[in-house]
């Protein structure tokens, strides 16, 4: 009963000696039953709508949106929302079926896109819902992948032969010279809803739209954009090519560079003047992108035949970091073997023999100590269990090689720790537990017995090796 009544409804929908006035309570009634499926269960809903589906609603859908009255046209949009929310791939499915069957004028994604191309609404209330249902239906994020097809591959191909171009047509037909044709709010508030969709394209879509963009010459029809007097339908364009440029694909880059369509950016941009707003902002960002990026294409193009008009922009140094960056990539050119140097020179950076390392892991280890706060030692105290030479012994070894070098250094140090006077030439600033440690260290090498005592000349506790070794250690301390 409930299959009779679904399709006894759906003829007087679709019958055209149908009265106006009951095919809009028909219309109604239906819309209704579809927000009240929304109350239902999970399984429930799905069963709704696969009943709806199998009754043959899409087919009555398309048949009411070709219709005059605006009531009716509006009350099968909902209702096509509907269907759209809750299952995408069946609506996708369903038009490349009819594609195979009926012209591309009659088709039912089409017939949504003219629907928001002529929505008469100074809003375009109606126009901003459709295009959210058309993004809906080419996003390739609800887009199914099975092992015997891929519903992505399909769908775009069917949308970019059979649909794209009534999308673009009023954007085409109105940017056929060097400014908009027209240029009223509800136009541009169109055509800033198409290059809103289009550029969702470019950044989901691959070789579907850039193909379409570099054979119909799209991004040089849509800068025209930018002379309009809207603001957000010139920023509107400007976000359309910026999205291409993000991609950094040479395919773009050479389109963009072959068509000069940098052109219309540095005009609109001269023309904004000193004003600080969201176009200026804009288009620097632009710029910035390519400059840190470091797109060498297109920094070469914009240095080669903008470079004039954009040399006095000095309140950011965007434009002269893109003139260093091209003269850096001319310099490469000229000298070839420059790159071949800086890697060899990158490579050996780190081969260093072992005396090297071993220099500058003590010079670091220096450093270290020198930085302490005050406080700390700079000297550890002294071992019982070693002897004062092999405590002593990589000291002497820095000092051998980096500081005994200088004579005249050496006699002083040796002047200053024999005598106990500090040399003028020299200002130590010792802290109070490094104080403690030299005299600690020292005491303890002049007890009587001790391996550094005066009565054991042989030793290494010798008074020439003491002199030395607290000689060592005064350095590192002036140090």
């Amino acid at each position: 009963e409930d299959e009779k009544f679904l399709t006894d409804l759906f003829a007087q929908l679709t019958d055209e000696a149908t009265d106006e006035e009951k095919r809009q309570e028909l219309v109604n009634f239906l819309k209704e039953f579809c927000a009240f499926s929304q109350t239902l269960q999970p399984q429930n809903r799905d069963a709704f709508f696969k009943t709806l589906s199998n009754m043959g609603i899409l087919p009555a859908l398309e048949v009411i949106l070709g219709m005059d009255d605006a009531q009716v046209r509006s009350a099968a949009t909902d209702i096509f929302s509907y269907l759209v929310e809750y299952n995408p791939s069946m609506v996708r499915e369903f038009v490349m079926q009819e594609a195979q069957q009926n012209d591309d004028d009659i088709l039912l994604i089409n017939l949504i896109i003219e629907h928001m191309i002529c929505d008469t609404d100074p809003e375009l209330g109606g126009a901003v819902l459709l295009m959210g249902l058309l993004r809906t239906l080419v996003d390739p994020e609800n887009m199914l992948a099975t092992a015997n097809k891929t519903e992505k591959t399909e769908f775009l191909g069917f949308f970019y032969k059979h649909c794209m171009h009534v999308l673009t047509a009023p954007l085409l037909a109105n940017t056929t010279e060097d400014k908009p044709s027209k240029d009223d709010f509800q136009t541009a508030q169109l055509l800033a809803l198409i290059l809103e969709l289009l550029t969702f394209c470019v950044e989901h879509h691959t070789y579907h739209i850039k193909n379409y963009i570099i054979n119909k010459d799209i991004l040089r029809r849509v800068l025209v954009l930018m002379a309009s007097k809207h603001a957000f339908l010139a920023l509107c364009a400007l976000r359309f090519k910026r999205k291409i440029i993000g991609l950094k694909d040479e395919f773009y880059n050479r389109y963009i560079m072959k068509s000069f369509l940098f052109e219309p950016v540095v005009k609109a941009f001269l023309n904004n003047g000193s004003r600080y707003n969201l176009m200026n902002s804009a288009i620097i960002e632009m710029f910035e992108f390519i400059r840190v990026e470091d797109i060498k294409s297109l920094t070469a193009h914009v240095i080669e035949n903008y470079w004039k008009a954009l040399e006095d922009v000095d309140y950011v140094q965007t434009f002269k970091g893109l003139k260093l960056r091209f003269e850096q990539q001319r310099e490469r050119q000229d000298n070839p073997k420059l790159d071949s140097m800086r890697s060899i020179l990158r490579n050996h950076r780190y081969r260093r023999d072992a005396r090297t390392l071993e220099d500058e892991e003590e010079m670091w280890f220096n450093t270290d100590e020198d930085d302490m706060e005050d406080g700390e030692a700079v000297v550890p105290p002294s071992d019982k269990t070693k002897n004062d030479e092999d405590i002593m012994d990589p000291i002497s070894k820095f000092m051998e090689r980096k500081k005994l070098k200088e004579s005249e250094e050496k006699e002083v140090l040796l002047k200053t720790n024999l005598s106990g006077r500090q040399s003028p030439s020299f200002k130590l600033s010792f802290s109070s537990g490094t104080k403690s440690n030299l005299t600690s260290q020292s005491s303890a090498s002049n007890l009587p017995g001790s391996p550094g005592s005066p009565g054991s000349p042989g030793s290494p506790g010798s008074p020439g090796s003491v002199s030395k070794s607290t000689s060592q250690m005064a350095a590192i301390t002036t140090k």
